[in-house]
């Protein structure tokens, strides 16, 4: 394995990663001048929109690894590293999550029009304490999760002298105790904080759900709105996956490690998100049809009604109708265009889908507040985004090279049978280093 597979040497290094960050600062601009300029509403709304998508995303990579790590998947093995990758948005996200608070006055229509029977629950020092102490305990289990899956990989690189660990990846695996140990050891700590990290992630992203989203209109409740929203967060995580999976296999010839079997279950996986998540959105929208109560159907009446209605009905086509005929489809999901063209697809869906959930209950004015401010700070985001993912892909071993279930799968080829590890397992490297 060469040291390019092991990391690449240039994700986000010279002038990409110097545009990201310009980027990134045009956004900050963007947000500034919304905010001094008249238009605070737009501005703060299009944070608290992008706030939700990248920080869920970021949270949702973390679940999808998690959930890889307690099916045993194998054929996901070699997608782990990439989907985790996403955590490294999180100091970021904190920021985000800082200025929201601190502004909270300025987007939350709560605290302007109290509603007596939320006091309790939707009041500033209580929703401050609240937030924070969610955000960094779901940060602190998912950071803990990505370093146990870390320390193996990048100790086993150093060890063998294939890539020398520095500065953040040398205090990583500071007290290494040798990779068979720290093998094993780094495994079973996986296997106990992997569903300590889904329950948590269950939990957590089903009250920002309700905090952040069904809070905003005075009037409005759903028991359901929780497991939608952080239904709909896995499937935005599923969708990136697949996006950088083929980025990967490409750019990073991953090519005996990403193979069209990896594609195709990714692209089942997507297919069955994007199902429940329509099951989900279905099922809210059938019970408040059915029950005709005032303070249910307003909400949905003011998102499918005006100015509000085209944008709802892409999102939809977007998300969902697309995708699921699309996918129906076996050979699409082995087509690397075709998949990479779909999971873009439903990226923008879902974030037209998270922009709805939280615009209109903000938004009173005529028109849809879709424009430059919002393209630029969604821009300055995503560019942010990247740039921590790039930057965590380049400081650390794109592939779990230590893990026992990684294989050789391209071309359908398998390891040999040289090399086994301590759990009778093939080592994957055994061949190559």
């Amino acid at each position: 394995m060469t040291d390019k597979i092991a990391a690449p040497d240039s994700l986000v290094s010279g002038r990409g990663g110097q545009a990201l960050l310009g980027v990134g600062l045009v956004g900050l601009l963007a947000f500034v001048y919304g905010v001094v300029s008249g238009n605070g509403t737009r501005a703060w709304l299009s944070l608290l929109v992008n706030f939700l998508f990248f920080s869920g995303l970021a949270y949702a990579g973390v679940a999808v690894s998690a959930i890889l790590q307690v099916t045993c998947a194998r054929w996901g093995r070699s997608l782990k590293r990439l989907s985790e990758a996403t955590a490294a948005f999180l100091p970021v996200a904190f920021v985000l999550l800082v200025v929201l608070l601190v502004g909270i006055t300025q987007w939350a229509p709560w605290i302007h029009e109290p509603v007596e029977a939320r006091r309790l629950w939707l009041n500033v020092p209580f929703f401050v304490a609240r937030e924070a102490f969610l955000f960094v305990l779901l940060s602190a289990l998912s950071l803990a999760y990505v370093y146990r899956s870390l320390r193996p990989d990048v100790g086993m690189l150093d060890e063998s002298g294939q890539r020398r660990a520095t500065g953040l990846a040398q205090r990583l695996i500071s007290d290494w105790r040798g990779l068979v140990d720290e093998r094993a050891r780094n495994q079973r700590f996986q296997d106990v904080l992997a569903p300590c990290v889904l329950i948590a992630y269950g939990w957590i992203i089903s009250i920002v759900a309700i905090d952040f989203v069904v809070a905003l209109d005075a009037h409005w409740f759903s028991s359901l709105a929780g497991a939608y929203y952080f239904v709909g967060n896995l499937f935005i995580g599923v969708a990136f996956l697949a996006l950088t999976a083929i980025w990967a296999r490409d750019r990073l010839r991953l090519q005996a490690y990403i193979g069209d079997r990896q594609l195709s279950d990714v692209g089942k996986l997507l297919f069955g998100f994007c199902i429940l998540w329509a099951y989900m959105l279905w099922s809210q929208y059938l019970v408040i049809w059915y029950g005709d109560l005032p303070e249910e159907t307003v909400f949905v009446a003011d998102r499918m009604q005006g100015s509000w209605a085209p944008v709802t009905w892409i999102a939809l086509v977007m998300a969902f109708a697309i995708p699921f005929t699309l996918l129906l489809s076996r050979s699409i999901k082995t087509n690397r265009r075709g998949l990479a063209a779909i999971a873009l697809l439903i990226l923008v869906g879902m974030w037209l889908e998270r922009f709805i959930l939280v615009a209109p209950s903000l938004w009173h004015q005529f028109g849809t507040p879709l424009g430059l401010i919002e393209g630029l700070i969604t821009a300055g985001v995503f560019s942010l985004f990247w740039w921590c993912y790039g930057t965590f892909l380049q400081t650390f071993p794109v592939l779990p090279v230590s893990d026992p279930r990684l294989e050789l799968v391209a071309q359908g080829r398998h390891p040999g049978r040289a090399g086994r590890t301590e759990l009778g397992r093939v080592d994957p490297l055994a061949e190559q280093l």
